[in-house]
């Protein structure tokens, strides 16, 4: 008997062993079969004894429940083991930049004012001026990108009690992606907590652009903590900034099912940025999700061409078949990054899309893959009179960066064309002017066949035309300067200064020199008056509006204009005697 009951525990336990050892569910099926076949066997060898069999078969059903509940909790528990991944362990410590100065530029070619005294004037705003003047310098200089100041703009920014200022500071910065102030941007980071959330948001920004690897370890926590008014922020600071280790540390996010559906988003952004491979199959799973949130999606669609690898085109191409115009969008930025005929034809496709932001999409990838053979669907964008107006002018400007026969050919039709309207004119020449590839001679003409009329389209055209023409110095622009600074009309001739200001075209100097003249005349009637009343006859006009910023621009590189001496009067006749002629006098020439 005991026999009998130790044979049938050993083939209850070999089964069991077998179990773990396959950890499949269909052992159990294998012991249930063992066992109850070695008590069938144990029954026909002791016929008559019944009641031994009884006990035996019900010893063995017993000990087969019981082992069958223990191996099936076994096996669960090791499978939960296996699904269960250990969270990834970010070791980084929290780091603060090396406190250094802003970097020098000795250059005064790129500043737009290069006169003494908007040096001298800007320095005693630094030093004397109140917070709302200073902050309007610093706005100013930010704009203009201008370095002259960097030292002074540090060192107010260690002085000065105002928030505001101090923000200003950041964001001049940050617009010259200086590093100089990463070690209070670390610190901020670091530590929040007692900041404005302004500033830390200006800090994120600044360390995003000037690069500040120093404050990845405290962005890292800041993600960590999931405080709201921070995640976001310090989240897409590490999109920027973010290696293989912070890639690590962001895939744990995806499995979490406690964030908001804009803090998803910002994480499907910063994934593809940093190139997390390792989330690649639950990127695509979200990508593929019909019932996950649209915007998840969309994120998840460009994150996975970004990342790059060959298989997520093909998933691309099948996404890009959604209803969802934004899932589509997305798409076609994912798929951009992709060099190959199978990425054109979508792309090619989407410039057909009926959803307006599909197409944009669409011509913005063209522009950054240089797809020459699309130039016919964007000119075909560009006569559909019912295309919405930004999809066209996004079409000129790519049109003339692709700079085909075809393309610049039809440009320059719609320049020629009476028919096309002001703003469809002047944003071609625009266009043609930025690429400087074709027709400059065009855009030349145009603006000079403005010149022979006043009637309001002509004069919008002109205006519109000399705005681009400043925006660059180009020596073929010089004769067209000249034809706007002779102009009677105070705005074209306005517009013509602000050509020759970048431009300085020397052919040009004599007609600024000439139209500062009246501001320096009339400089010296408001000293006459000041100085001997009754000699000034009120209600007399200034000759020329645009005196004064002709005179600005003037000082502006440096030169001097010289004030004309007042009119002398005949002590006898009381007639004015002749003047010399006030003139404007370079550096150089002095």
């Amino acid at each position: 008997m005991k026999k009998i009951i130790a044979l049938v525990s050993a083939c209850i336990f070999f089964s069991s062993a077998n179990l773990f050892s396959q950890e499949t569910a269909a052992v159990i099926e294998n012991v249930s079969e063992t066992a109850e076949a070695v008590v069938d066997a144990v029954s026909h060898s002791f016929d008559g004894l019944e009641d031994e069999a009884d006990v035996v078969s019900s010893f063995a059903e017993d000990s087969l429940e019981d082992t069958e509940g223990e191996v099936l909790k076994a096996y669960n528990e090791s499978k939960n083991k296996k699904e269960e991944k250990p969270k990834y362990k970010y070791t980084k410590e929290k780091n603060v930049a090396s406190k250094k100065r802003p970097t020098k530029h000795d250059s005064k070619n790129d500043y737009l004012d290069k006169s003494d005294n908007y040096e001298e004037e800007s320095n005693a705003v630094f030093k004397y001026g109140l917070e709302s003047q200073i902050s309007s310098l610093i706005d100013e200089l930010t704009k203009n990108e201008d370095h002259r100041f960097v030292d002074q703009i540090y060192d107010l920014f260690y002085e000065t009690k105002d928030a505001a200022v101090k923000d200003k500071v950041i964001e001049y910065f940050t617009k010259l992606k200086d590093p100089c102030l990463g070690d209070y941007a670390c610190e901020v980071i670091n530590d929040p907590y007692d900041t404005r959330r302004e500033t830390v948001d200006r800090c994120f920004k600044y360390v995003s652009e000037a690069q500040i690897k120093e404050s990845v370890p405290g962005l890292v926590d800041l993600v960590d903590k999931e405080e709201e008014e921070y995640f976001t922020g310090a989240l897409t600071a590490l999109g920027d900034l973010g290696e293989r280790e912070e890639a690590e540390f962001l895939a744990d996010y995806l499995d979490r099912d406690d964030l908001t559906v804009p803090q998803r988003q910002a994480l499907m952004k910063v994934l593809g940025r940093i190139k997390a491979i390792e989330t690649w199959d639950k990127v695509v799973e979200i990508a593929k999700d019909e019932d996950e949130n649209s915007f998840v999606r969309m994120y998840a669609a460009e994150a996975i061409g970004a990342m790059e690898k060959p298989e997520g085109e093909d998933i691309l191409v099948d996404l890009f078949e959604s209803t969802d115009p934004n899932l589509r969008c997305h798409v076609v930025k994912g798929i951009s990054h992709f060099n190959d005929e199978k990425a054109d034809k979508v792309i090619i496709q989407a410039l057909r899309d009926s959803q307006y932001k599909v197409r944009i999409e669409a011509i913005e990838a063209v522009e950054k893959r240089k797809m020459k053979d699309s130039v016919p669907y964007l000119i075909f964008r560009c006569k559909d009179k019912d295309e919405l107006k930004n999809v066209k002018e996004k079409s000129y400007k790519v049109i003339a960066k692709l700079n085909t026969s075809e393309g610049n050919d039809y440009l320059i039709s719609l320049l020629e064309d009476k028919k096309t309207g002001v703003g469809a004119r002047a944003k071609v020449a625009g266009c043609l002017l930025a690429e400087n590839n074709a027709g400059t001679k065009e855009v030349i003409e145009l603006a000079r066949s403005t010149m022979k009329s006043d009637v309001k389209y002509q004069k919008d055209l002109r205006y519109a035309l000399g705005k681009e023409f400043a925006k660059y110095d180009r020596g073929e622009f010089a004769e067209i300067c000249s034809e706007y600074l002779n102009s009677t009309d105070v705005a074209t001739q306005g517009t013509g200064l602000d050509m020759w200001a970048k431009g300085r075209y020397s052919s040009c100097r004599a007609k600024v020199e000439e139209i500062a003249r009246d501001a320096v005349e009339e400089e010296n009637k408001e000293e006459e008056k000041t100085a001997k009343p009754g000699t000034y006859k009120f209600g007399q006009k200034r000759k020329n509006a645009n005196a004064k910023k002709a005179k600005k621009i003037l000082e502006m590189d440096g030169s001097t204009v010289i004030k004309a001496a007042p009119e002398k009067t005949d002590a006898v006749s009381g007639a004015a005697s002749e003047k010399p002629a006030s003139t404007a006098v370079s550096e150089d020439a002095k």
